[in-house]
C-alpha cells in the first residue's frame, strides 16, 4: 500500500481545503462569533472564534489522509489490502471529499451566505452512502474499513456475503438521504433515525444468521 503515499487525489483534495481555510482566515472579521454546528432543523446552535471555524476542515481532512496512510500498515490483515487497493483509495477519497465540501459550505455560511445546511448534509451524506454502497462488495477482510462484526471476521465467506447485502442497503439509505433533503418526505426526524438505524442495524443481524446457517451446516 505505500503507493497511497504518491496517489495526488487526497493530497490536492487537502491543499484546496487548507487554501479555503487559509482565504476564509484572512477575509473573516477577527471579532465575530461563526456557527460550527447545527440542529437538525438546520439552525446553529453553538458558534466558536474565527480560528474555530477555519481550522475544522483542515483538521479532518489531515486525520482522513494520515489514517488513509497508516490503517493498512497498522492492520493484522494488511496483506488483503492489496486485494482491494483500488477500491480502499476510491473509499477514502470519497470520504475526505464530501468531508471536504461539507467544511466550504460551513464557510459559505461563515461568510453570512444563505446556505441550507440540512439539505446540503443530508445529499452529500448521501451521495457518500451511495458510493460506499457501489464498493462495499469489493472490501475484503479487514480490522479497520467495512461490516466488522464477530461472524464476518471469523468467516470470509460471511465478510463477503454480508457486504454484498449491506452494498445494497447503503445504497437505499443513500437514496433515502438524497430524496429526504430534495423533498422532505420523512418530516419526522424520530421516524427517520428509527428508519436509518433499522436499515444500517439489518447486516450485522444478517451476518449472524448467515454465520449460524453456515456453522450449521
Amino acid at each position: 500500500m505505500n503507493k497511497i503515499r504518491s496517489k495526488p487525489i487526497m493530497l490536492i483534495i487537502l491543499l484546496v481545503v487548507c487554501a479555503v481555510a487559509v482565504y476564509a482566515y484572512v477575509k473573516l472579521p477577527a471579532d465575530e462569533r461563526y456557527p460550527v454546528h447545527w440542529n437538525i432543523s438546520g439552525q446553529p446552535d453553538r458558534y466558536g472564534s474565527k480560528l474555530e471555524a477555519v481550522s475544522i476542515g483542515p483538521i479532518v481532512s489531515i486525520m482522513i489522509y494520515v489514517l488513509a496512510v497508516v490503517m493498512p500498515a497498522l492492520d493484522p490483515k494488511r496483506r488483503n489490502y492489496e486485494r482491494f487497493k483500488r477500491e480502499y483509495l476510491l473509499l477514502m477519497q470519497a470520504i475526505m471529499g464530501i468531508m471536504a465540501m461539507i467544511y466550504i459550505i460551513t464557510i459559505m455560511a461563515a461568510f453570512g451566505r444563505q446556505v441550507n445546511i440540512v439539505l446540503w448534509i443530508n445529499a452529500m451524506v448521501g451521495v457518500l452512502f451511495i458510493i460506499l454502497g457501489n464498493y462495499m462488495g469489493r472490501i475484503k477482510q479487514n480490522w479497520y474499513m467495512g461490516i466488522k462484526t464477530p461472524w464476518t471476521l471469523s468467516d470470509e465467506r460471511v465478510w463477503n456475503k454480508t457486504h454484498r447485502f449491506g452494498g445494497r442497503i447503503f445504497v437505499i439509505l443513500g437514496i433515502l438521504f438524497i430524496f429526504n433533503a430534495l423533498l422532505g418526505f420523512i418530516t419526522n426526524w424520530i421516524v427517520f433515525l428509527i428508519l436509518l438505524l433499522g436499515l444500517t442495524f439489518s447486516p450485522v443481524v444478517y451476518s449472524y444468521i448467515l454465520f449460524r446457517k453456515l456453522e450449521s451446516r
